[in-house]
């Protein structure tokens, strides 16, 4: 798989990343996660959105290196590590598995808006030693000192 893109439902402001068949894989936002525009935890990671509803268009690839297109609005990396069983992607209530290699990756998260569309691009790095970072901030981002890189399971 280098790329798979598929159509999605936002609900309540989020997309979630977690490992295939993770029992409990929706997190808990707290103000920190909102101001920094993710909720992470080991095996799962939740990105807010453009908007809190409607139709999105996502994309899940394997890259070599960061790039970041000159439309993109907000840009997030996050180290994930993929266990067998590859990934889920999707809102609270459906989700698309996604076979992806094993490994540690970083995880761009990309967000911009194309006809009206909402796109939400995946990109899979893989890296030794992932590190979080925000690499573009939109207006609805308020950032921490330091990214918060903990969360509950979501109840």
């Amino acid at each position: 798989m280098s790329e798979f893109s598929f159509e999605s439902e936002i609900f309540y402001s989020q997309i979630a990343l977690f490992q295939y068949g993770l029992d409990n894989p929706f997190n808990d936002w707290n103000d920190t996660h909102v101001n920094q525009g993710f909720s992470w935890r080991e095996g799962s990671v939740s990105f807010g959105t453009l908007s809190s509803d409607g139709e999105c268009k996502i994309t899940v690839k394997l890259s070599k290196k960061i790039e970041l297109d000159g439309d993109i609005i907000r840009a997030i990396v996050v180290p994930f590590k993929v266990d067998k069983g590859g990934i889920e992607i999707g809102s609270v209530m459906e989700t698309v598995a996604i076979d992806i290699p094993e490994g540690n990756y970083e995880v761009l998260f990309t967000a911009k808006n194309v006809n009206s569309t909402e796109c939400y691009t995946f990109s899979f790095i893989e890296s030794e030693n992932p590190v979080a970072k925000i690499l573009k901030a939109d207006e609805e981002l308020n950032l921490p000192d330091n990214l918060l890189m903990e969360a509950n399971t979501a109840t």
